[in-house]
């Protein structure tokens, strides 16, 4: 197997529509796909993609039991970034702080899954 990158992280959701707003206009995500008839948006995040489904989906699937952890989100700046969404009305899990060699800070979504923001000097994407 030739692993190129992260395709998707898949969220099901009884609250639709506030995890769509939440993602594309409070985050600023853009919608890559629309799936309307069964429910699902695909959002673009930079290095991987969202694929929220309503859990009102009518599938034959049944959702992972073990549930999403959380969805960490590369950014330039994390102090930069806990400013701006706490400006916006993200309420966070703590101050930013430094752990081992990046810096990070939690938040959750309307849903309660967990997201993570880290700032990686060593990461690829940072020239």
């Amino acid at each position: 197997m030739n692993l190129v990158g992260t395709h998707h992280v898949a969220l099901f959701t009884n609250n639709f529509a506030a995890l769509e707003q939440f993602y594309t206009q409070t985050l600023g995500f853009p919608v890559t796909k629309r799936w309307d008839d069964v429910n699902i948006i695909f959002i673009n995040v930079g290095s991987t993609t969202i694929e929220l489904i309503g859990r009102d989906n009518r599938t034959e699937r049944v959702p992972n039991q073990y549930g999403f952890d959380h969805l960490a989100l590369h950014v330039e700046d994390v102090d930069a970034a806990y400013a701006e969404l706490s400006a916006a009305g993200i309420k966070f899990n703590g101050e930013p702080k430094s752990f081992q060699d990046v810096r990070i800070v939690f938040f959750n979504d309307p849903d309660g899954n967990l997201l993570e923001l880290v700032e990686d000097p060593r990461h690829p994407d940072k020239a």
